[in-house]
């Protein structure tokens, strides 16, 4: 018989057993959230037992009933464990879940439920089941043998262990999960209170078992966490776990000690850096493992550094009390801190190399300032090493030619500090100093070498190139009793080096100008490393220099044509593959402008201050009629042309009287006005016949052999008309 009140337990469970079967659909489809597969698990049991039960009650053929009790003991089983699983993969604890530790608290609730569908043979778990009717529901009131009770314990066991987990959550999380707890507790505690009463207080009395009816408070309980306290979007595994990983894979040094220093913990990290194995430490005292006396334990929070081989380490240390103040020991924290001193070192070393870059400039503008007034090669040598050494920059300063630096001769000028003697640094004879630099193609760009002298130990010589175009005046040794010299102060020591050979070239080239006297030299060369040489050793082809007009970027050269048509000449000039060559006249008696480069014989000449008085080239013999200011130059030049064509040779020298100045309309004074650049382009343009009429050269032609655009060979030259005109014809 149908009763209000069966239907409505009915009613209750189907409800209870819908709400949780819902659950567990969702936990399903959000099973990548820890903890979300389990839980599926759990409101599918607890939807079974719900179930089972509300269609055991309905079951009055006894069969039947026992069948319907049999399968909701599945749930009774295993709802315990799943529940534990649960909370355990919840809190982050699944790291004491593996197939081992699930099979064995597995192994009980299985052989109970075995125990279950087989108790007609032993009767291990009930004696009976009697079957009676309370207001229209079918009930089963138990004997239950010992084989339950021992399971009841068990179960009871699990369920505390999980309540406990739970509470701790809400005491470790500081509250964060405080409110997806309390729901869980709830959701936990009303069924195991419900069975507590079912099994103990009612003593066998003929009643429904609460039990599965509170699941549905179950089920709200769960639900409400779910879907308004964000059970699934705010887990606490989250923050245990990334705790835990943080820790793990912190790579700092964690050591713990008592009040007498003795090793109470240590980590991974901490044995590497003492080098110790952290099991076989633990109870030995400090001092076995570090010294003590470096690391101050009477201040909180005190810092102190270790070295270990080539690791620095920085050892911060803190107090460990208890909540009344009470020191209990320290924790020693250790920090590799090798890349930040290194890094440290480096903005050191930095900002003294920046403040000696500083002093250096401010010595170069010294050192520019007294070459100015400098007249003679002496004058610019004294200058630069008394400058520098007062600078106390460096402690000695030397200058001398290449011959000297090689050791074949004995030209030094030397400055030294009142606390250094007057000494010379040792011999060198090195390509990369003499040779390279003078040939090197990029010697007009690229900064020569300044290498050092010396180990360091007892300080260095910085040998600076004196450079000027390309030719190599000699070198500047500067010794400093530092252990070695920056890359940016020898860059700028290269560009000091180019200053100072550009100020020994002028001061020549002004005695050159100058001089009552010069030194004339006649050189022959018969060498195929001369272009003039290369150009005419088929014998068709015959040169004689007209002009040659020195520039910033190369010297360009007029040479006149014999016995052969221009286009010939020029042909065979740029087959030599040393500078461009071009007609400017054509016919028997022509004229080729070529751009002359340093690695001409020709060139060289030119780069040393020479004057060329003369010069021709015929089968395969080139003769040149040389002007010098000094005797000095001429050595320097001798040098440079020994080296690099050696088949050159000089033919005759000797001292005449200048006749430079009165080759000229106008004198060097009143031309004084002009750049070095207007003097250049108007020359060239002199030469090239741009002044003739008809024109032998066009103003294109013209830029192009000067590497500038057609309307700066405009500006320049009008500037440079305009000057020279004005010198003619100004009024008194």
């Amino acid at each position: 018989m149908v009763t209000v009140a069966a239907v409505a337990v009915t009613a209750v469970l189907v409800l209870s057993a819908t709400i949780t079967a819902a659950l567990a659909v969702f936990a399903y489809r959000n099973r990548d959230v820890p903890g979300a597969p389990p839980f599926a698990a759990l409101m599918v049991l607890l939807a079974n037992w719900t179930l089972t039960y509300a269609v055991g009650i309905n079951l009055a053929d006894p069969f039947w009933r026992l069948v319907v009790l049999r399968v909701q003991w599945v749930s009774n089983a295993l709802l315990s464990v799943t529940l534990l699983l649960f909370v355990l993969a919840y809190t982050g604890r699944d790291g004491f879940v593996s197939r081992r530790s699930v099979a064995l608290i597995c192994a009980f609730p299985a052989l109970v439920l075995v125990a279950v569908w087989t108790n007609h043979w032993h009767h291990l778990v009930w004696s009976e089941q009697a079957i009676t009717f309370v207001d229209g529901m079918v009930i089963l009131v138990p004997s239950y043998e010992p084989l339950f009770w021992a399971y009841l314990v068990y179960v009871y066991g699990l369920e505390a262990i999980t309540i406990a987990l739970v509470l701790q959550l809400v005491y470790r999380s500081e509250h964060l999960y405080a409110d997806q707890s309390i729901l869980l507790l709830v959701g936990i505690t009303t069924p195991l209170l419900a069975n507590v009463v079912e099994v103990f207080l009612l003593d066998g009395a003929v009643a429904v078992d609460y039990t599965p009816i509170t699941f549905a408070i179950s089920g709200l309980a769960f639900g409400y966490a779910l879907f308004r306290r964000q059970l699934f979007d705010l887990v606490p595994a989250t923050r245990l776990l990334g705790r835990r990983t943080a820790v793990g894979q912190l790579d700092a040094g964690i050591v713990i000690v008592d009040t007498d220093r003795r090793i109470v913990y240590c980590n991974e990290a901490a044995g590497e850096v003492f080098d110790v194995a952290p099991a076989e430490v633990l109870g030995h005292p400090m001092r076995t493992v570090v010294d003590e006396d470096a690391i101050d334990f009477d201040a909180d929070d005190a810092l102190a550094e270790i070295t270990r081989e080539d690791r620095t380490y920085e050892i911060r240390v803190s107090e460990v009390t208890d909540r009344h103040g009470t020191l209990l020991g320290h924790t020693l924290v250790v920090h590799d801190v090798t890349a930040r001193k290194r890094r440290e070192r480096e903005l050191a070393s930095q900002r003294d190399e920046l403040a000696r870059v500083n002093d250096l400039n401010a010595v170069i503008r010294g050192v520019n300032q007294a070459l100015v007034s400098a007249r003679t090669r002496e004058d610019v040598e004294h200058a630069v090493c008394d400058r520098i050494v007062e600078s106390d920059r460096y402690r000695q300063a030397a200058i001398a030619d290449a011959g000297t630096w090689r050791g074949e001769s004995d030209r030094w000028t030397v400055a030294s500090d009142g606390g250094l003697p007057e000494t010379v640094p040792p011999d060198i004879d090195r390509p990369g100093i003499w040779d390279d630099t003078a040939t090197s193609d990029d010697a007009e760009t690229d900064d020569p070498p300044v290498p050092e002298l010396g180990d360091g130990d007892d300080g260095v010589w910085v040998i600076v190139p004196l450079v000027h175009g390309h030719t190599v005046y000699g070198a500047l040794g500067l010794y400093t009793d530092r252990n070695s010299v920056g890359e940016r102060e020898r860059t700028i020591l290269g560009e000091l080096g180019r200053t100072i050979g550009h100020a020994i070239n002028a001061v020549e080239t002004n005695q050159l100008l100058a001089a009552d006297t010069v030194v004339a030299l006649e050189l022959a060369s018969e060498t195929d490393d001369d272009p003039l040489v290369a150009a005419t050793a088929d014998g068709d082809v015959a040169f004689e220099l007209a002009a040659i007009v020195p520039g910033g970027s190369g010297a360009t050269a007029y040479l006149r044509t014999r016995d052969c048509d221009a286009e010939t000449a020029t042909a065979a000039l740029a087959d030599t593959g040393t500078g461009e060559a071009r007609v400017v006249r054509s016919g028997v008696e022509g004229l080729v402008e070529w751009r002359v480069t340093g690695d001409a014989l020709l060139g060289s000449v030119v780069d040393h201050g020479a004057s060329i008085r003369h010069a021709e080239a015929a089968d395969g013999v080139a003769r040149y009629e040389l002007d010098i200011a000094s005797h000095d130059s001429v050595r320097t030049l001798v040098e440079h042309l020994e080296a690099r064509f050696p088949e050159a040779c000089v033919r005759s020298k000797s001292e005449r009287e200048s006749a430079l100045e009165s080759a000229r309309g106008l004198s060097e004074e009143q031309l004084s006005e002009l750049t070095d650049r207007q003097r250049e382009v108007l020359e060239v343009a002199y030469r090239a016949g741009y002044f003739e009429w008809p024109r032998d050269s066009n103003a294109e032609e013209i830029a192009e052999t000067l590497d500038i655009s057609s309307a700066t060979l405009h500006a320049h030259l009008r500037k440079a008309e305009e000057r020279v005109l004005s010198e003619l014809f100004q009024e008194p």
